[in-house]
This record gives C-alpha cells, structure tokens and sequence, in this order.
C-alpha cells in the first residue's frame, strides 16, 4: 500500500503542471506581450564647460587687454590661469610685439597689489612670448602692454578644471584705429519662438585713452551662430541699434547665439559681440479624429489607439512624449516622432465615455507644454465572449496557488539559496549567496551572475577576489561571465583571512562582500543608475527635511529643495536624467555624477576592476 502523503507528493506535480499549462494558453488568447528595443541610450554629459570672453582697447599708447571667464551656468571662474598668445597680423615673429609682451604689466594705477595674486607671469620663446593672467574672484583678467599701432591677433586657452571643461577663445583687434564697443541691451537669454517678431536693441560706443562716447551712423549686421545673417540696423544719435527678427528666421528651439558686428572703417576697428541664447516654444496638442469626430466606441481594457499631433508656433515638434490619464492613472504614453505620438490607452471603465487628459512631457528645457489637452473619449463593455479566456486563466490561477499550498504543507519551506540556484530572483537587491558548498574534494567558485531587478543574465561581468595590504589591495584570482552569465575560477593558495569576493559589470554597479566558502554561488547585481538613484534617496534620508519626504525623495524634489544649493542642485539632475532618460550609465558616467554630490554624499566608487583577457584565474 502507498502511504497517503508519498501519492500526494507525486501527484502534486502532475497537477500543478497542467494548471500551469491552462494558465498559459489562455492567458495568450487575450493578451500580447512585446519587448521593448533595448538599444544603447545617449550617454550623458556632466562636465560643465568654460567659457572665455575678451576685448581690446587703446589708453594712452597702450593696449589694454581684457576679458572674463565663466561657465555654462555664468558663474565666474576665479583664481584660473589663462593663456594668452598674441601676434601681429603682418608679422607674427614682430621683435616689437614680443618685446611689448615681455614688459606687459597689471591694469592696477596703484602699487596696492597683493604680491602673487591675480597677476601675471610670462612663458613661451623669447621671440613669441604668451602671457598667462589669474582670473580675480569676479573672473575677470587683465594686463598692459605697449604693441605696434597695428591688426593683431589673440588666442586664449584654458585648460579647464574639475568637472569643467578647457575653454579657447580667438579675438582679433586693431591698434592704429580707435575701439568700437558693441554691447546687447539688454542681453537677451531666453527668446520665444512663440513670438511672430522678436526685437533686439544693441549700443555702440567708441572706446579710446580710457573714454567712451556714442557711435551714430555705422551699420552694424545681426547673424546667428550659424552665420547666417538675420538683419542689418544703423544706430541713431546715442548710439543705438534696433533689430526686428521674425522668429522664422531664429533657428529651431534650443541653445544658440546671436553676434552683433560691425565691419570697420576708417577711423573705427572692427567689432563683435556675441549673446548665448535659449530659443523657446510651447507645444500644442490635438487629437485629428476627435475634432473630425471619427471617434469610435471601443473596450478600454481591450486597448485603444489613438493619435496626437504636436504642433507649435514654428510648426510640428518632433521632440519628447505624449502621457494619457484617466483621473490620476496614466493609460498611456509614448514618444512624439515626427510630430506624431501614437499612444494606446488600456483601463478599466464604466459607461459610455471616458474622460482623458493628455500631457505633453518635454525631453529639453525648451519645449514647453502650452496646457493639458482633455478628450472625451467614446467606450463600450467588453462581450461575455471576450471574458471568456480571462475568466479560465483566472480559474488557472486560482487551481495553481491551491495545488501549491497543497503540496508546500507536506514539505518545508525552500530555503533562499536553493530558490537562488533555480534562477527565482528572490529580493531586487544587490547580494552574493552560496547555491550549493563545494563538495569533499571540490575546490574553487562558480555560479552565474545576474540582474537584481529583472533576473535577466549578466555577460561580460568581472568577478575577483582581492586582499587589503598596508599598500591597497590585491588582485588574487578574476574571471569574467560568459554570454550566459555563467563563471568559474580557483584561488591557488591558502586563505589567510580578510579576503572578499567582488563583483561588477559594464552597467551593473559593483557589490563586495567577504569571501564565502568555495561552491556556487548566485550573485545579482543591480544597474548604475539604480545604485545612484538609491544612493540619492538614502542621503535624503540620512540629511532630512527638506530632502527627505515620504514615501521616499525623487531627484526631482530634491532638486527643488536644493533651492540656492547649486551643486545639491546639479547633483540631482544628473541623477535624474542617470535614472529616467534610458541613458547608458557606465563607470565613468557613475563615478562624475557621484563626484557631483554634496558633502556627506554618496561614498565614491572603488578603483577600476581588474583586467581579465580570457576569463580564467589571474592569479
């Protein structure tokens, strides 16, 4: 006779198969999966940048040579070192000229100067000599020098400091003719597209021995940072020029330039000056069929398509994404291509109409939403026959779960490694765990490594053991997964202690931990840009209020809560963008955007992993 519990055993299986069989080709009847294009995403760039500006004048004799450094933000940068090199058109190896810049000097009248403080130093060859400037703590530089009354030209370098990348800057200016100063007022940074016309005012004043003075009747020419010109604009009796631009002929939305410049004449140099603008829109929406009224009554959760056109005063964007919601649910959502965003919203109703809100969501801060757009859209019940293959799954599942807790009674529970070892992702948390201990005589690790979140197998993974000394650590042994995330390797030697196993991938974050015994082992790592947006909310937490709220910080409350605090500021929008634009995030994106958190940050990554050239131990 069998015992009651050995048939109940060996019929649980059976069962629970063939609900699961049920389960699955009834649950296909009724819905369709896709997989998303996992393509690379655009890496993001953290380093601000520099940028130079300068001028050159004449006072009594001299050249008086100018200028400012800041970055993309407008902040000065002070207490830098510029490189200024400076040669006459005619004759760029002048003895003259190299002779002015071996006696260039500080623009101070008073022997009130800080020795070694925002001064000047001279370098290069004796026949060309360059003038390195300290910039002051507004970013500004600048220094005398006695040069021939001639057309020269200046080339301006710095090289650039953490997290702020080099700028260079060329200016060419004549001596033998007085100085035009051509300034925007005011400076415009922000223009709209939504405008028919934009107006721009510029002034321009001779500058000569110190003085300046209004400069009427010269024509001065507008362009863009292509080149292209938009205008031409005379100034009146103070010195003024007015420019009407068609926002037509702006540019498209985004980060551009306008550059005044006058061309010179006989007693006046040529000149330029140039603006960083913003060209800004707002976006619109429609839905063509609902204002046709072709609108059809269809089954929400069935799925229904719709399409929106995004349009704007310039004509369609083709640029960010277009949510749908019902009350405080999102439906649906998709990307705007070609000023067309085809979205299918799935929820469930009662009715004959449902009421959708459509956002736009921009992917650049010049795009704006010009307002939520509302649909009524037309619904209908879903058929008994429809239901059909949902209320078997249902009843598939319902059989699943009662044979389980049926056959989990007759045995213990399934301890955490053994779920491991048969590829249940069991917490989405980073961890190493031992599957199985080495049996007598087995030595070495081996195991698979995995996506904490996703359970997806990791490649190309790097897995090595290391040892601290009085020096650093050691590498001991490194291999790396395979295509089907699988490793092995020994450590020859004893174990003395204190020795741990570490683990990282490309895009997966690193994790270590002390050194299990050998046997196989399951290891789950999680993405770069999950471990920074982790690393953002504990340091919420750990900081608090105003960071901290509930049911846990995003990088965009805390970014708002930064207020004043640019660099908590900066720290969270890299973070933003690491966790939501679908960006690869590696080690080196990792490591910047890390170096961007506020004191008491997040701790900053370990040195780079080991080389390993053909995934066997390196000992």
């Amino acid at each position: 006779m069998t015992p009651i519990g050995s048939g109940r055993r060996h019929a649980a299986p059976f069962v629970r198969f063939f609900a699961f069989l049920l389960f699955l080709g009834t649950a296909l009847t009724g819905v369709t999966w896709q997989r998303a294009a996992g393509a690379d995403g655009v890496r993001i760039h953290v380093h601000g940048s520099g940028r130079l500006t300068a001028h050159a004048a004449r006072d009594q004799g001299d050249l008086v040579f100018s200028g400012s450094l800041v970055d993309d933000a407008g902040e000065p940068l002070p207490n830098e070192q510029v490189q200024i090199q400076i040669s006459r058109e005619s004759d760029p190896h002048d003895p003259a000229v190299a002779e002015g810049l071996r006696a260039a000097r500080g623009c101070e009248r008073t022997a009130e100067r800080t020795p070694g403080t925002h001064g000047i130093r001279l370098g290069g060859p004796t026949d060309s000599p360059d003038v390195t400037v300290v910039t002051d703590e507004g970013g500004r530089f600048c220094f005398r020098a006695k040069l021939p009354q001639d057309r020269h030209r200046a080339h301006l370098a710095w090289k650039g400091a953490k997290l702020v990348e080099g700028a260079n800057a060329e200016l060419s200016f004549d001596l033998s003719r007085e100085a035009l100063v051509l300034r925007f007022d005011p400076k415009p940074h922000l223009v709209s597209l939504d405008l028919p016309q934009n107006v721009f005012e510029v002034s321009a004043q001779v500058e000569d021995n110190g003085a300046l003075r209004a400069k009427s009747g010269i024509d001065l020419t507008l362009a863009n940072e292509l080149g292209e010109k938009l205008g031409v604009s005379a100034t009146d009796a103070t010195g003024r020029a007015r420019f009407t631009i068609d926002a037509t002929k702006l540019g498209p939305p985004g980060l551009g330039e306008l550059r005044v410049s006058f061309a010179g004449d006989t007693p006046t140099a040529f000149a330029t000056e140039a603006a960083d603008i913003e060209r800004r829109v707002n976006v619109s929406m429609h839905v063509p069929t609902a204002e046709r009224g072709e609108l059809t009554p269809r089954v929400p959760d069935d799925g229904i398509p719709i399409v929106v056109e995004t349009t704007s005063a310039i004509g369609p964007i083709s640029s960010g994404a277009v949510e749908a919601r019902v009350g405080d649910v999102v439906v649906g959502a998709a990307p705007v291509e070609r000023g067309v965003a085809r979205l299918v919203l799935t929820f469930a109703a009662q009715g004959n109409e449902a009421l959708v809100r459509l956002k736009y969501v921009p992917s650049a801060p010049w795009f704006a939403s010009a307002g939520d757009a509302t649909l009524r859209l037309p619904i209908r019940a879903q058929s008994i026959v429809a239901k059909a293959p949902l209320f078997l799954a249902g009843l598939a599942v319902l059989a699943f779960f009662l044979v389980g807790r049926v056959a989990s009674k007759s045995g213990k529970p399934t301890p955490r490694a053994e779920r491991a070892r048969e590829g249940e992702i069991v917490e989405a948390k980073p961890h190493i765990e031992v599957v199985r201990a080495a049996a007598r005589g087995e030595t070495g690790w081996r195991g698979k490594v995995v996506d904490a979140h996703e359970g997806f197998v990791v490649p190309n993974a790097t897995i090595w053991i290391e040892r601290g000394t009085f020096e650093g650590t050691t590498t001991l042994a490194s291999t790396m997964s395979n295509a089907e995330g699988a490793f092995e390797f020994q450590l020859d030697g004893p174990h003395v202690g204190g020795e741990r196993i570490v683990a990282e991938a490309p895009l997966h974050a690193r994790l270590t931990q002390g050194l299990p015994a050998p046997g196989e082992l399951a290891i789950a790592l999680v993405l770069r840009r999950r471990a920074l947006l982790a690393r953002l909310v504990a340091w919420a937490k750990r900081v608090g209020p105003p960071f901290d709220i509930r049911p846990e910080a995003t990088p965009g409350h805390v970014k708002q809560a930064a207020s004043d605090d640019l660099q908590t500021a900066r720290w969270a929008e890299a973070v933003e963008r690491a966790a939501y634009a679908g960006s690869t995030i590696d080690a080196a994106t990792e490591a910047e955007i890390d170096a961007l958190a506020p004191q008491k940050g997040p701790p900053k990554p370990a040195a780079p992993a080991p080389q390993t050239t053909d995934g066997q131990d390196d000992d």
